[in-house]
């Protein structure tokens, strides 16, 4: 290779100056298609992984209209080469393409303007190649994403309706939860779509565990006595441990588990404390006590939004992360309802 001396380092530096027969080479051996097209819009330069993609050969395509690459979007590709040549460049666009025996393709299509000597545009040059398969696989991934998710939304439903079903003191209450969860959820801000939906999926089934309570002491009218209070204690290790085994793409179990931890230990079943507790129980915890002490409870008369409010302001910093009770006020101060029982 020929080698350059550089005065101002000392060094010998390679020079990579090719001569149009080299790049020519170098074009026409490429594994990606490489097309030119001239200022009128035909084809000038076409190389053997241009054939193979679209089963033109040179010969049959040279001098043809960039059209001839789809007889559906031909526009797209007339489109295209005029903003390349107001020196726009495009990176991986999906493009239909359509082969030579009329098969249709997608192909990936990049370009960029063709500088001469003198920097003068005379064409664009373009980069092609086959990627049917790839967006098959795409869409196919899509499909089955979309249906998983279907699967876990019903999945939430069926196992909601079924503690709703079976309390009728607290239908309503976990889609409520769930639905001041996402509102705080959102107003804390810095988490993403999917961890909100993780938090709302949550708040729907918090309280399945009770359908390991017995249903008298759910439905008991007056105070409950020490023992029942301690029966339904129970409830967020059995939802854990019912819902274990299921696949969320979110920690749903975890959080059922936590939604009675509180931040200074005082808390149920683990007696967790601050970072030990997950965020998303944070949320599903404070907006399921604002919500169940504004509701009516067999054993008490409801005691109103504000009393509930009170209490999380009262408990913020010690039993309640202050951020998710910060954002839960302001969720109530700009006109948040909860639906009426």
């Amino acid at each position: 290779m020929k080698t350059e001396h550089s005065e101002n380092t000392g060094i010998w530096q390679p020079d990579f100056r090719m001569n149009t027969q080299g790049l020519l080479a170098l074009v026409k051996s490429s594994p990606l298609g490489i097309i030119a097209i001239d200022l009128d819009g035909k084809i000038r330069l076409w190389n053997k992984a241009a054939e193979e993609t679209s089963g033109w050969r040179e010969e049959e395509i040279i001098g043809r209209s960039i059209k001839v690459l789809s007889s559906d979007a031909g526009e797209s590709y007339e489109g295209f080469r005029k903003k390349t040549l107001l020196k726009q460049v495009f990176t991986s666009l999906p493009l239909s393409a359509t082969r030579r025996d009329g098969s249709n393709i997608c192909v990936s299509y990049s370009a960029a303007p063709l500088f001469d000597a003198e920097n003068s545009i005379i064409g664009t040059v373009a980069i092609i190649y086959d990627i049917t398969e790839k967006m098959a696989l795409e869409t196919a991934l899509k499909d089955s994403l979309e249906k998983m998710n279907r699967v876990v939304d019903e999945t939430v439903h069926a196992l909601a309706t079924a503690i709703e079903k079976r309390d009728r003191y607290t239908a309503g209450h976990q889609q409520q939860v769930a639905q001041l969860a996402h509102a705080i959820a959102v107003e804390m801000g810095g988490l993403d779509d999917d961890r909100i939906k993780g938090i709302r999926t949550a708040g729907m089934i918090h309280d399945i565990g009770k359908l390991y309570v017995p249903n008298e002491i759910l439905s008991k009218p007056g105070r409950l006595t020490d023992l029942e209070f301690g029966l339904i204690k129970t409830h967020p290790q059995a939802g854990y441990e019912i819902l274990q085994e299921i696949e969320f793409p979110w920690p749903i179990a975890r959080v059922v588990q936590q939604h009675h931890e509180r931040m200074d230990g005082s808390g149920y079943p683990a007696g967790l404390a601050g970072d030990e507790i997950l965020l998303e129980a944070r949320i599903v915890g404070v907006a399921d006590v604002v919500e169940a002490m504004s509701s009516h409870r067999p054993y008490r008369p409801g005691k109103g939004e504000e009393s509930a409010l009170q209490e999380i302001k009262r408990g913020r910093g010690s039993a309640y992360d202050s951020h998710v009770v910060d954002a839960c006020l302001t969720v109530f101060k700009n006109g948040y309802l909860l639906a009426s029982e």
